[in-house]
């Protein structure tokens, strides 16, 4: 039996939406075969037929906006691919470097709430391409390592431990208050169990998992998760059973429980979502569907391909996000609740 769940009141719960493309799983074709080629002439586009904004086909797909949250800019330029994201009870970031092509991801930087001071808290070779990032009730810094197989405690003076290994392409963490982690195989079908005493075994198994990117928890014990891969929403209960409540336009991201919604981020789409637990009501919360950097309220917000989000110490929202649709440089951005 697993042992009686609990929030830990303050739990980060990340991941990797970009791993298709940063780990290089995408085929796409690079070129079409001569003879399939027609020797037609290309139709001229009509000036005056106006296409569709990426906003206005989510809008058409059912999902409508909200201007109830404002878009701020907290931390710019990190030199960082985008792995997890954590924040302490002082408000500092811990931003996990998931890497790039030439620079392996094997650190966890600590920023200052302002954004002022960036300075390498952890380091090791046995990471490298750092997903999940989240804190424990003990105020143990976990940090999963997707291309190394292993999950890593981190203690107050930044020193990492390997606590799980073996875990195939482990991603989304979440942290028991007795100190048991769920940690997600993004390249399984399996949720693991990781003992205090560091023992792994087996939890539950879903198809459903495979591609499974960030976890998160709600009051009530229920485990919810985002499949990077095909877009569902899941939620686990207590006794390992899989509900999928929505497919949203894939690739997703992360996902976190705040205050009786689901944030989930959308890579592909450039958006964030708010998944409401109640009514089951869905809205675009920030972003206008296109890649860029600007701040603002709801759709007037821009990002790159938006990855982990968290709550904050000050009970707001964050999530960090790269250039356009790629994993380098990582801006850190405040999502605010502000009707």
């Amino acid at each position: 039996m697993f042992p009686r769940w609990h929030s830990t009141g303050f739990a980060s719960v990340l991941a990797l939406a970009y791993i298709l493309t940063a780990c290089g799983t995408d085929a796409t074709p690079t070129g079409t075969p001569a003879e399939t080629m027609s020797s037609a002439p290309e139709p001229t586009p009509d000036p005056t037929t106006s296409q569709p904004s990426p906003l206005d086909e989510l809008i058409a797909n059912g999902y409508p906006v909200s201007d109830e949250y404002v878009v701020e800019t907290v931390v710019r330029d990190l030199d960082a691919g985008t792995g997890g994201l954590a924040i302490d009870d002082d408000g500092y970031f811990y931003q996990a470097d998931f890497g790039y092509p030439g620079h392996p991801g094997r650190s966890v930087y600590r920023v200052s709430p302002d954004g002022g001071q960036v300075e390498e808290f952890a380091s090791s070779e046995e990471m490298d391409a750092l997903t999940m990032t989240v804190f424990g009730p003990d105020g143990t810094l976990y940090q999963s390592s997707y291309r190394t197989d292993k999950v890593f405690a981190i203690d107050d003076d930044g020193n990492p431990e390997v606590v799980a290994d073996g875990i195939l392409g482990p991603t989304g963490i979440v942290v028991l208050e007795d100190g048991t982690l769920l940690v997600e195989a993004y390249d399984g079908s399996v949720m693991h169990e990781v003992s205090p005493d560091g023992t792994v075994s087996e939890w539950t198994r879903s198809s459903e998992f495979r591609g499974v990117n960030g976890l998160t928890m709600g009051p009530d014990g229920t485990l919810y998760a985002a499949n990077h891969r095909e877009g569902g929403l899941l939620a686990i209960d207590e006794a390992g059973e899989v509900t999928r409540l929505h497919t949203f336009p894939a690739p997703t991201s992360h996902v976190v429980y705040h205050d009786g919604a689901l944030f989930v981020t959308s890579r592909g789409s450039f958006v964030v979502f708010r998944y409401d637990l109640e009514t089951e009501d869905i809205e675009i919360v920030a972003g206008n569907g296109e890649p860029g950097f600007s701040d603002g309220r709801g759709t007037e917000a821009s990002f790159g391909s938006p990855n982990a989000i968290t709550v904050g110490p000050d009970g707001e929202l964050y999530f960090n996000h790269a250039d356009g649709e790629g994993v380098m440089t990582v801006h850190i951005r405040r999502l605010a609740h502000r009707p």
